[in-house]
């Protein structure tokens, strides 16, 4: 029996993981068709392609943003592979339209799903409409739908008017002509959750109610901080549960959040389910927020004989009312900073948008609903910065059997068609479509007018394709349109310079994006002029 030394074990062992690592490689190439694209260590979405930043050799969660004018282009095609060397499966990113339809748009029958680990964040309080799939994500749809109706529009833009308005006046912002607001995020994040609070959980809080953080974090924790830490990205929600346990403020801030939150939650559903069925029997209208009127329907669906099976569980309806709090948020607030920051760059586009406040709305009177489809350009303005920083950067898709995919062989209209295996993931590059100029001309630039006209609003990718577009979209340019138009009205937006720093240098080191779960304008300093009685 031959014995061996610990040097040779352990180049046997690496001889093994060498061999292992170029099988893989090589599984991979075939997994993908050989397809062009990026060979690499790791897969952007695995533990070390993350941690690792974007370099030549480690593509990172970075790569579509900080590659997005020359990813495609150096392949020559918008639809590219990467395959990896040591971690991660190889998989497709694609900026094309038509392939993009063919993952997402395929309705309840398609062979793509998303993958199971691709909503772990927003599956925490239960199954919702992200994280469900064919049927259950019907029922889940048809359930959901009709709560987002006129009423509920007219809601959303009442309270975001009257937010403002608090927001002005507890803020001091009546008693002054200029402002300094270092970031504006501070107060677009806050906004953002009021509304969302107010009309999506029917909570009775104002401005003034959000006050700073504890610097203790086991001191008492209002419902609406509870609600705040677990609906604000933080590295701590892709940590597993017993990190929950150690001894560090922000993990143990967190628990303390959602122990409160999930005792909250459970106690409402069954006190709003009391009153809903009170007032059925009643004949009574029911409250107007986004977690009374899913109760609602469900309680009335019970009821029902025909449609008895079209409700939701305990869990189900916290999992939605929750999605619909992190999504409405996170999102809104990001794109409504861009649009800020995007607009103090470019002030001539804002004295436009400003011209056209006026001549819709006048110098004083408060905007109405009715107003909304009138303020095409302050809508625009937000189309177009979700356009340029989209919030939500990717969308994964998995293969659930073995299929095929449509992709164009170059930039042009030639195709081919690629024999896809089960368990492919192919990533929807939300920033590469949106930054493709086949369709964004000059995506570089901030163009809102490439949105005027109906027909041209009706395209915007940055709400997801297909049937399972963003259910809450008109929610969030509802609350924005009502935003901008009274912030714009009142304030002059300018970029707020550093010492010696030029406009140029402010728009380098504000108009670049900042990512986590979802991505952001890096922080906007900005200063506003009064613009009442010009």
């Amino acid at each position: 029996m031959v014995e061996l030394t610990p040097s040779a074990a352990l180049g046997a062992v690496f001889a093994i993981f060498i061999v292992s690592r170029i099988l893989k490689y090589l599984d991979g190439l075939k997994r993908v068709n050989h397809w062009p694209g990026i060979r690499c260590l790791f897969i952007p979405f695995t533990l070390f392609g993350a941690v690792i930043p974007t370099t030549s050799w480690n593509p990172g969660v970075m790569l579509t943003w900080k590659k997005r004018f020359e990813l495609y282009q150096q392949h020559g095609r918008d639809t590219i592979s990467l395959v990896p060397y040591l971690d991660g499966r190889a998989e497709f990113y694609t900026a094309n339209l038509d392939v993009i339809r063919q993952v997402v748009a395929g309705g309840v029958k398609s062979a793509w799903v998303k993958p199971e680990d691709g909503g772990t964040v927003v599956k925490e309080w239960g199954m919702n409409l992200f994280t469900t799939e064919r049927e259950v994500w019907q029922r889940h749809r048809r359930i959901i739908g009709p709560a987002f109706n006129n009423s509920m529009y007219a809601l959303v833009w009442e309270k975001a008017i009257g937010i403002y308005q608090h927001m002005s006046d507890h803020e001091g912002w009546s008693a002054t002509n200029k402002l300094k607001l270092n970031p504006v995020q501070k107060y677009t994040s806050k906004f953002a959750f009021l509304v969302v609070a107010i009309c999506g959980f029917g909570m009775d809080i104002s401005w003034p109610d959000m006050s700073a953080d504890s610097e203790d974090p086991t001191a008492y924790m209002s419902i609406p901080e509870a609600l705040r830490v677990n609906t604000t990205p933080s590295i701590s929600k892709l940590l597993p549960r017993w990190c929950h346990k150690l001894p560090i403020q922000f993990m143990r801030k967190l628990t303390l959040a959602q122990n409160i939150l999930a005792k909250y939650m459970q106690a409402q559903v069954d006190e709003r389910r009391e009153q809903v069925q009170t007032q059925i029997a009643m004949n009574e209208e029911g409250e107007r927020d986004i977690f009374s009127l899913l109760v609602r329907a469900t309680e009335t669906n019970i009821m029902s004989t025909q449609n008895n099976k079209l409700t939701l569980t305990t869990s189900e309806l916290i999992g939605n009312v929750f999605l619909l709090l992190f999504a409405g948020h996170e999102t809104t607030a990001h794109t409504l900073a861009a649009t800020f920051a995007l607009l103090a760059a470019h002030p001539d586009i804002q004295e436009e948008i400003y011209a056209h406040i006026i001549d819709v709305v006048g110098p004083d009177r408060i905007p109405v609903l009715e107003d909304y489809h009138k303020l095409d350009k302050v809508l625009c303005a937000f189309y177009e910065a979700a356009r340029m920083f989209p919030a939500v950067y990717v969308m994964l898709r998995e293969a659930t059997e073995d299929t095929k995919l449509v992709v164009p062989t170059s930039f042009g209209d030639e195709t081919t068609t690629l024999a896809i295996p089960k368990g492919t993931r192919v990533i929807v590059d939300t920033i590469g479509l949106q930054y493709n100029p086949r369709y964004y001309p000059e995506p570089e630039k901030f163009i809102p007018s490439r949105w005027y006209g109906e027909d041209k609003a009706d395209s915007i990718t940055a709400f997801s394709i297909g049937p399972r577009n963003c259910i809450g979209r008109r929610f969030a340019t509802t609350e924005a349109v009502a935003f901008l138009t009274m912030w714009l009205r009142d304030w002059k937006v300018e970029p707020l310079l550093d010492d010696g720093e030029t406009v140029d240098q402010w728009c380098k080191r504000v108009l670049d994006a900042r990512l986590f779960l979802t991505l952001g304008v890096k922080d906007a300093p900005i200063q506003l002029t009064r613009r009442r009685g010009e």
